[in-house]
């Protein structure tokens, strides 16, 4: 198999067995798929650890490496905004010291990029609209991964809001691919610690509203799209701040 970002070139001779999802977020963890032929229109649970295939060689699974780290740190602080957000929550409402966490939006945009080429990559559809390649990505969206180009106008990454949305507490990410007519992957669908994300690779922009998308179990017809949030206020249950999250971009 070729590396999926041969398209940089200087490719090593070497193919690395690459982790379709950073095992380092949570090495026991899962990852909920759906949407793939494969999936044969259930819900399919994986192993995060055991989710290899070999679709980098190692130079270019290695250039990676600073934005599985960027992952892991906006994960990181997903997961403890969860975790301090429940013991707040059970507790007497007062007034809080609001904690503050700080997200590299690019690099989390790039992380999500990456992670959607590598579950889609040698799949039926391409990856883009300007891909002709089954399961393969334009050159374009390989070299934004590599932080060697930017999205355009309205593609990038969308924080998903709705109020009554289910909370997915465990160490599990889920996600779908969104289909263009059958043709390619026009973008795809993530949840991580009950927060969810539209990573759109079209300049237009996506759809709104995501009419006829059922997603963990919510009609996302009803859900606000926030394109590069820039900021997150965390509320306990008698709606005072008690944590705030501030993506950078």
């Amino acid at each position: 198999m070729a590396c999926w970002a041969a398209c940089l070139g200087e490719c090593s001779s070497k193919m690395s067995r690459e982790h379709l999802v950073s095992a380092s977020i949570f090495p026991q963890g899962k990852i909920r798929v759906q949407g793939f032929p494969w999936c044969n229109g259930e819900v399919k649970e994986i192993g995060i650890s055991g989710l290899t295939a070999k679709i980098l060689c190692v130079r270019h699974n290695n250039d990676l490496s600073p934005v599985d780290d960027a992952g892991l740190a906006a994960f990181e602080a997903f997961k403890e905004v969860r975790r301090l957000s429940n013991i707040r929550n059970a507790m007497k409402p007062r007034r809080w010291n609001v904690v503050k966490y700080q997200i590299d939006g690019p690099m989390l945009e790039r992380w999500f990029l990456k992670t959607l080429i590598n579950i889609s990559c040698d799949g039926e559809w391409p990856i883009g609209r300007a891909s002709e390649v089954p399961g393969r990505p334009h050159d374009k969206l390989v070299k934004i991964a590599y932080g060697r180009e930017e999205f355009e106008n309205r593609a990038g990454l969308y924080f998903l809001a709705k109020t009554g949305m289910r909370i997915e507490s465990a160490d599990t990410i889920l996600f779908s691919p969104l289909v263009k007519e059958q043709h390619h992957i026009e973008g795809g669908l993530f949840t991580f610690r009950g927060q969810g994300f539209l990573l759109y690779l079209e300049s237009a922009g996506p759809p709104e509203p995501l009419t006829g998308i059922m997603w963990n179990a919510d009609d996302l017809g009803g859900v606000q799209l926030n394109f590069h949030n820039q900021r997150i206020d965390v509320l306990d249950r008698e709606k005072n701040r008690s944590q705030v999250l501030l993506i950078k971009w």
